[in-house]
């Protein structure tokens, strides 16, 4: 039977390989494939969302999101006609990155510690203006009390209202809010699939 490696010999191979360039590189590589497909995935879902389509398809759209007895997002929201208000949004999600950040050998190999520069709540919600609230974001009220004035949206072409689809009629009473789950839900499984990228540790937090 083959004599055990001895510690100081054990740890000089170690260390032979922790400097080997290609083994680096590969391993680089590996972890880039990984991370492509798992936010390719997530870009997919993005554009796929039903809030996505319903808010490019622009004024015209139908509700696909099922959220609204009448109209749609794009003109309830109050954009303006020809606006693409995902525009920046998708800038934003597609231009995150993967960078490594620390490289270290484990018992089985290369540990590899790497960060997501996703952007933060702050620069989404700055790329989601609410067209009539300065300061305000619609993905935020969105997605967290909600946007008023369900009640008083109405439904119609109109050449004087903002986006064309819809106007407020401030003699109904107010009504309810449309709140949907959406960017903040699919980055939470993005986050997931991070995760299951092997030998690495993800170091983000979205929200």
């Amino acid at each position: 039977m083959a004599s055990p490696l001895s510690r100081s010999l054990r740890n000089s191979i170690r260390s032979q390989v922790a400097k080997d360039r290609q083994l680096i590189s590969q391993g680089h590589q590996i972890i880039q494939q990984q991370f492509n497909i798992v936010h390719k995935k997530f870009i997919s879902e993005f554009e796929s969302h039903p809030v996505t389509r319903e808010l490019k398809g622009g004024s015209g759209s139908s509700n696909i999101t099922g959220s609204l007895p009448q109209g749609n997002l794009f003109g309830f929201i109050g954009f303006d006609r020809g606006e693409d208000p995902i525009k920046n949004l998708e800038k934003l999600l597609s231009n995150i990155e993967i960078i490594t950040k620390r490289r270290q050998m484990g018992k089985s190999g290369f540990i590899w510690t790497y960060i997501i520069t996703a952007p933060s709540s702050r620069d989404i919600y700055a790329a989601t203006p609410m067209p009539w609230a300065t300061g305000s974001s619609w993905l935020q009220e969105l997605e967290s009390r909600g946007i008023p004035n369900l009640g008083q949206y109405m439904h119609k072409t109109i050449n004087s209202s903002r986006s064309g689809a819809g106007f407020q009629n401030t003699s109904r009473p107010e009504g309810g809010r449309v709140r949907i789950s959406y960017v903040k839900e699919l980055l939470s499984k993005f986050e997931t699939n991070l995760n299951s990228i092997d030998a690495s540790r993800v170091s983000k937090s979205y929200f």
